[in-house]
């Protein structure tokens, strides 16, 4: 049986769970995440669609990157917390932000993306 991590929203209306190991983390440093976060980055993990259960009302955001590819991030449709992002780059993927994980500790490292619209005030 495989491991599985929880993980939802700020009120607990949206949850998830999924199984396994993430297959990757990211740091992203694009002006859409410095949104969605409201701050430098969002750290977020990949992990397969089809191992990610999500229950609750899941509010989706649709819009087209700079790079081209068409994004669609998922927050809660009660609190708005952010919980999900998926792009057509990779559409076996969907990412979650590590923040809502149940247990961040869960990832160790990141890799940094979309760097060059890191904020100057941004060093993590």
């Amino acid at each position: 049986m495989s491991e599985q991590h929880e993980g939802g929203c700020l009120c607990g209306a949206t949850r998830y769970v999924f199984s396994g190991a993430p297959r990757f983390a990211i740091r992203c440093y694009c002006r859409d995440c410095q949104r969605v976060s409201g701050g430098g980055h969002a750290p977020q993990i990949a992990v397969g669609r089809d191992g990610l259960t999500v229950t609750g009302a899941l509010k989706i955001h649709r819009r087209t990157a700079e790079s081209g590819s068409d994004l669609e991030f998922g927050f809660c449709g009660e609190c708005g917390s952010p919980l999900t992002k998926s792009t057509s780059r990779a559409p076996e993927i969907a990412f979650l932000y590590v923040g809502s994980l149940d247990n961040p500790a869960i990832v160790a490292e990141f890799k940094p993306v979309f760097e060059a619209a890191r904020q100057p005030w941004d060093q993590g």
